[in-house]
């Protein structure tokens, strides 16, 4: 079934998201920031995004490309959010009291940026009534090449997660027809499943000195990914599957999360990074300024050893490469990012929270 899209944000995502679903025939509405809009001057002029490579190829023709995020919405039965977890307040808030209620609002990926997004709007006593979602990943490796120009590696199975799960039947409906998904038991394990914060921070961390000297010429899954900064990456994955345990859910580890969402063959995790034909030609990180550290590790790993730090559980290794990571970026990521108060459930028991979780109803113990 042909869908009307909304996607909010012009950044690698957003662009390949607009240009797949306007080829598979979808009518979608493109929206970026009016402060960021010169970024993509290009796209808002011609309405056209060029794609490069096998796995999408050909002039995506977008049937509107705005800054008006009233004109953007207007009709739109599904809301992709496709930006940086750094930009969810922004978007939390730019969208409160504009939602609908029959309008399905998607962060991809999410990083329990949904429950984060449900925290703003409580606060502000707003879209209590609409259901959110989020992926694990972005549902592509993919890369803009130039104005109006992407590249994709390949296309992935993404897990999403629903909030409240009770809507997550209504949800998968809408979400069948524009994406390869594969639905989980509730946003707290598609968050949980967040591959970026485990196989990221180790690969740029331990190869920081490579980074440096490469000028540009680094390439951090063909080179970076050798078996010890692996077993550094089991070993903080190992971490996230006890955060995981807690909550009783049964979650895949980080090799079985890259076989299964198409990245890789399937095998140990050495055996899937290094045997992956997506991942491989990917370069970069160019700094260590990148996302790879300024946003999986307050986005991602702060948040899981936030949560762990709530739930009693010790995380030695996360805890580590947090520590590290901040001094290798020169500031201090203590200080920024996503932790269990930011998602709305630091007051919450086990019981509370997956009720929470379940039917969105927010109460607290007395």
């Amino acid at each position: 079934m042909k869908r009307t899209v909304a996607i909010l944000g012009g950044g690698n995502g957003g662009h390949t998201l607009a240009a797949d679903l306007s080829l598979a025939g979808h009518e979608v509405r493109l929206f970026e920031m009016g402060k960021f809009s010169h970024v993509m001057k290009n796209v808002f002029e011609t309405k056209r995004i060029e794609c490069l490579g096998e796995i999408l190829n050909g002039i995506a023709e977008i049937h509107m490309v705005t800054s008006d995020i009233n004109q953007a919405l207007e009709g739109a039965e599904i809301i992709l959010v496709a930006v940086p977890a750094f930009a969810h307040k922004d978007y939390a808030n730019l969208l409160a009291n504009k939602v609908k209620s029959d309008q399905l609002v998607v962060l991809l990926p999410g990083t329990l940026g949904s429950l984060e997004f449900s925290r703003i709007w409580r606060n502000l006593g707003v879209n209590d009534d609409i259901v959110l979602a989020e992926s694990d990943t972005l549902p592509y490796a993919t890369r803009l090449e130039g104005p109006g120009k992407v590249r994709v590696n390949v296309k992935i199975t993404v897990q999403i997660g629903v909030f409240p799960s009770v809507h997550t039947e209504w949800a998968m409906t809408l979400l069948n027809d524009i994406l390869d998904i594969k639905p989980v038991r509730n946003v707290l394990e598609a968050g949980l499943s967040s591959m970026n914060p485990i196989d990221h921070p180790p690969g740029t961390i331990l190869n920081a000195g490579r980074i440096e000297r490469s000028n540009g010429e680094f390439y951090i899954y063909e080179e970076g990914m050798t078996p010890s900064v692996i077993r550094v990456m089991e070993q903080l994955d190992q971490e996230r599957l006890e955060i995981g345990k807690w909550f009783d859910l049964d979650l895949m580890t980080i090799g079985e999360l890259l076989h299964t969402s198409g990245y890789g063959p399937k095998g140990t995790t050495w055996e899937v990074l290094n045997g992956s034909r997506s991942l491989t030609p990917i370069k970069g990180p160019t700094s260590l300024n990148s996302r790879y550290l300024s946003e999986d590790i307050p986005f991602g790993l702060r948040t899981f050893a936030s949560i762990a730090d709530h739930i009693g559980l010790e995380t030695p290794v996360m805890d580590s490469l947090i520590t590290l990571g901040e001094i290798l970026v020169g500031g201090n990521l203590q200080k920024e990012g996503r932790t269990i108060a930011d998602l709305g459930i630091s007051k919450l028991n086990k019981e509370e929270i997956m009720e929470f979780i379940r039917t969105g109803n927010h109460k607290v113990s007395v």
